[in-house]
């Protein structure tokens, strides 16, 4: 129960301190005047509280993304030199390279930082077709846990394989 407190209470420090937007910003300046759009949202309560249950977490710590920023622009090449700007700027972090190492066939890059209060902010960049790859994925596979783990990844294979034309 007390982990399940500390997930309100991040969530409420981030909510009430305007976290997502100042990264939001800082992120705008970093990447500069490029093609790109950047969605932004904060976890929500239930949804990380569903995650804790359904990865069998036991801190609130292993959530990396109370705070999320999926930036999309034209090509993989962008997607390298916009995380070479955040690197630059925002310094070390734990970096997951989904592009070169594809995960059930998911791509993207994944930067996490922790930001005050080492609250986890996750950044993830990608191709436009990547993220309507996720798009499809995500709801209808990914977070569907009626189906069991491996035809997950068998239809998450299937459909990125199919959207990205490895």
């Amino acid at each position: 129960m007390a982990e399940e407190q500390k997930i309100l209470s991040i969530i409420d420090y981030i909510n009430q301190n305007n976290i997502c937007n100042k990264y939001l910003n800082k992120l705008k300046n970093i990447i500069g005047s490029s093609n790109v759009e950047i969605l932004s949202r904060v976890k929500e309560k239930q949804s990380a509280l569903d995650k804790m249950k359904v990865r069998h977490f036991v801190s609130a710590n292993q959530i990396s993304d109370f705070v999320g920023y999926i930036i999309i622009t034209d090509t993989v090449e962008d997607v390298y030199k916009i995380k070479n700007k955040i690197e630059n700027d925002l310094g070390n972090c734990l970096e997951e390279d989904y592009i070169k190492n594809p995960k059930n066939g998911y791509k993207s890059i994944h930067l996490n930082y922790l930001v005050e209060k080492d609250i986890p902010l996750e950044i993830q960049i990608k191709t436009k077709q990547m993220k309507a790859a996720q798009d499809i994925v995500h709801d209808k596979i990914y977070k569907n846990f009626n189906l069991s783990e491996e035809l997950r990844s068998v239809l998450s294979n299937l459909v990125f394989l199919k959207v990205l034309k490895q």
